[in-house]
């Protein structure tokens, strides 16, 4: 008898261990990592453990709360991901054939490049301008330049493509990207989080404190998101794997080979 998305979602939150962290690093895309880490990062602060002991109390009604919102966080970044591959692919098909290139060679900077003569160019001010076009093509390098440590630093200071996507999307269009989730999701989230919690008393959940480190709070904020994610990435393969007929198998499926 074949499982049905929902058994397979529940065991998977039933079963899946924080160890599932180390591999998803290794093979998820490295965009996902790191909009993850900068996430929970933005959530929890950035003070260093060494030097600051911040600990976070909570009822455990909201902290239920708080990670049905990290995981559904996790789940969106999966359909973020999708997104963008689809985009790229339809870029990528869209450009033209590359032309072959012949006799081209590398050139070093500037004058070695053995060029004669003088460029015009227009100054807003006091109009046309010679320039020697050694000199010329020198300035063009040097913008050049500067345009590559630009990006560079833009790149190093956690410029991401998939959270620069969220930024410019409208409310309208955020909320899509939730709207797959189900009933389905819905119960195996909430079943993850009772796991973690221990506590389904809803007179217990709005009295349990719970005390945690910025550390602890961090690392499971993390692994909630990468739970989230991954049970979108659950239900995407179930989808395809129905529509080509095979039967659905958990050992595939995260923490499985693919991811």
């Amino acid at each position: 008898m074949h499982k049905s998305r929902k058994d397979i979602l529940l065991e998977y939150v039933q079963n899946v261990q924080p160890e599932f962290m180390e591999l998803f690093i290794k093979r998820a895309p490295q965009q996902v990592v790191d909009a993850m880490r900068q996430t929970v990062t933005n959530m929890i602060g950035t003070l260093p453990p060494q030097f600051f002991a911040v600990t976070v109390t909570t009822v455990a009604e909201n902290l239920a709360q708080l990670m049905y919102s990290v995981m559904m966080t996790g789940y969106m970044f999966r359909n973020v991901q999708h997104r963008l591959e689809l985009q790229q692919s339809l870029e990528q098909a869209a450009l033209p054939e590359p032309q072959e290139k012949k006799d081209v060679q590398d050139y070093a900077p500037g004058t070695q490049k053995k060029v004669t003569g003088e460029v015009i160019r227009w100054n807003n001010i006091s109009g046309a301008e010679k320039i020697d076009a050694v000199k010329y093509i020198e300035l063009l390098e040097a913008e050049i330049d500067e345009l590559n440590r630009q990006v560079a630093t833009k790149t190093a200071n956690g410029h991401n493509e998939l959270l620069e996507y969220l930024k410019s999307l409208e409310p309208q269009n955020l909320k899509e990207l939730t709207s797959t989730a189900g009933e389905d999701v819905v119960l195996a989230m909430n079943t993850f989080i009772k796991r973690l919690l221990a506590v389904s008393d809803p007179s217990q959940m709005k009295t349990s404190v719970t005390e945690t480190s910025t550390p602890e709070l961090a690392k499971l904020l993390y692994w909630l998101m990468m739970v989230g994610y991954s049970i979108r990435n659950i239900e995407v393969r179930f989808d395809m794997e129905r529509v080509l007929g095979t039967t659905p198998k958990l050992a595939e499926l995260p923490p499985g080979e693919n991811i």
